[in-house]
């Protein structure tokens, strides 16, 4: 896996770290509003919850890396890879495009999702975990 830790994968990572935390958040301030009546704790109960979602995707991530298949769960669809010209000069790549999520292979798109939920579930479970101590 350290060989998928590059620059290009640190930035997706990153970005889908952030969507998925602010997803999660997001989803506990709702609860905390809506359906919470005061019997439970934002930080305590919606946190820990919120982190074990996040940790159960990424436990789904990790099962895909490793080759284990749910038939139409993780299933590819497949998709068109651009084609890079083996003639290309240095001036061709000045303006070189930053890498999107879909110009990654299959196994390192899984990764980032990997890291990005075991990234985002230490956001909410530090704090969730801290609360149960106190």
């Amino acid at each position: 896996m350290r060989e998928m830790l590059r620059g290009e994968t640190i930035r997706i990572i990153f970005y889908k770290a952030i969507r998925k935390s602010a997803f999660v958040l997001a989803a506990v301030l709702l609860w905390d509003r809506f359906l919470n009546h005061g019997h439970l704790r934002l930080v305590r109960d919606g946190f820990l919850v919120g982190g074990v979602i996040l940790l159960v995707l990424a436990w789904f991530s990790y099962l895909k890396l490793d080759g284990v298949t749910i038939h139409h769960l993780f299933e590819e669809r497949k998709r068109k890879r651009p084609l890079r010209h083996a003639s290309a000069d240095i001036v061709d790549f000045v303006d070189e495009h930053i890498t999107a999520y879909d110009e990654l292979e299959p196994e390192e798109q899984t990764f980032c999702q990997l890291a990005s939920s075991v990234a985002g579930s230490v956001f909410f479970l530090v704090p969730a975990l801290i609360a149960l101590l106190l």
